[in-house]
């Protein structure tokens, strides 16, 4: 019966999405067909079920979001592009018309965790207790406080860091980057290429082809890199953390990629042993 009841309010809301058009939504309308599609019949559609079945979405027309809320937490479709809307936690978001972002009831009481799909810009409330994470169909997001875009599909995630710094996580390769502002990474679930860009600096790391790109980036970003792409740990000199290094390789061991660090820049780069 609980699972029962679980489907329902799955398919209703749905419905709900999928019958939504900014100005023209007839929520009594909506509800009568919607009842059909539960298997409700006719004569048992009473006002109160009617209502009960309608309690599962709070639809906000007027705001350019469609608003729907259940028992384990909140849904908002944005029906216009640079619809803005504020989360319990008072982070600012604007949506572009499709996106849809998701969050839970215990949504900033332990953590603050959404998901999301489409392109939407974040202003960050800041809250060091709680980490604010947004989870795309590819890739993770952790930030503490800043200002960034994202755009996110089934298979591509794209961030855009305009202040503060956001740690974005592919699913595959597992490497954290972080990122500030004036960069902007592009990950692609189906290549497992993820691309970083900032002013004075690229990176591109290709988990299928075992490939890796670095222009002008700082060792210690390289190290990073390298421990997380080789699963080791890497000891590099402070002293020698903000040398640049550029170049390119494929299907490398990483002894050969040290090894040609050291020797171009004089470093001093060593693997530590488990």
């Amino acid at each position: 019966m609980r699972r029962l009841e679980i489907d329902k309010t799955e398919e209703s809301v749905r419905f709900v999405a999928r019958h939504y058009q900014p100005g023209r939504f007839d929520s009594r309308k909506a509800w009568l067909q919607m009842g059909g599609r539960l298997g409700i019949a006719p004569e048992r559609r009473s006002l109160t079920l009617l209502w009960r079945v309608a309690a599962v979405a709070i639809v906000v027309i007027t705001a350019g979001i469609l608003y729907l809320t259940a028992e384990r937490g909140d849904t908002l479709i944005a029906g216009y592009d640079h619809t803005e809307f504020t989360l319990p936690d008072q982070t600012e978001i604007v949506m572009q018309k499709g996106s849809v972002l998701k969050y839970d009831k215990y949504f900033d009481k332990t953590e603050r965790r959404v998901s999301m799909y489409g392109e939407i810009t974040f202003e960050v409330a800041p809250d060091e207790t709680k980490p604010f994470i947004i989870s795309t169909p590819a890739a993770q997001i952790k930030v503490l406080g800043t200002e960034f875009t994202v755009i996110a599909d089934d298979d591509e995630t794209r961030l855009s860091v305009t202040s503060g710094k956001v740690l974005f996580t592919p699913d595959d390769p597992v490497i954290p980057l972080l990122c500030t502002a004036g960069m902007t990474v592009h990950y692609s679930a189906g290549s497992k290429t993820v691309k970083i860009a900032s002013t004075d600096s690229e990176m591109e790391i290709n988990g299928k082809t075992r490939s890796l790109t670095f222009e002008n980036m700082r060792l210690k970003e390289v190290v990073m890199v390298l421990s997380h792409f080789y699963k080791i740990q890497i000891e590099l000199p402070e002293s020698e953390s903000e040398l640049t290094f550029s170049s390119s390789f494929t299907q490398a061991s990483i002894i050969e990629i040290i090894n040609i660090i050291n020797l171009t820049l004089d470093t001093h780069i060593t693997i530590i042993e488990p």
